[in-house]
């Protein structure tokens, strides 16, 4: 796999999470005005979190194989200069 191509993936995996984050939403939303019930609130959110785990495990292998497309905010603090 080229760099590139890795970043490319990556970029599309955050905009699947934020689209899974924009379902259960919309689903918590939905639950007080009884579209949806507490319980399949649950059952429902339980799917969304596994595939939310699945994209974040393809992002920590292309950040494994590409250790410079990391988002900062994933990298380990540094060490402050005095």
């Amino acid at each position: 796999m080229k760099r590139d191509f890795a970043l490319r993936i990556d970029s599309l995996l955050g905009g699947v999470r934020l689209n899974l984050d924009a379902i259960v939403e919309y689903m918590r939303r939905h639950v007080p005005k009884g579209d949806l019930s507490e319980e399949e609130f649950k059952k429902y959110v339980h799917f969304v979190g596994m595939s939310m785990y699945g994209t974040i495990e393809f992002s920590t292998e292309l950040y494994r194989l590409f250790p410079d497309i990391t988002p900062e905010e994933l990298k380990g603090e540094r060490p402050k200069s005095n």
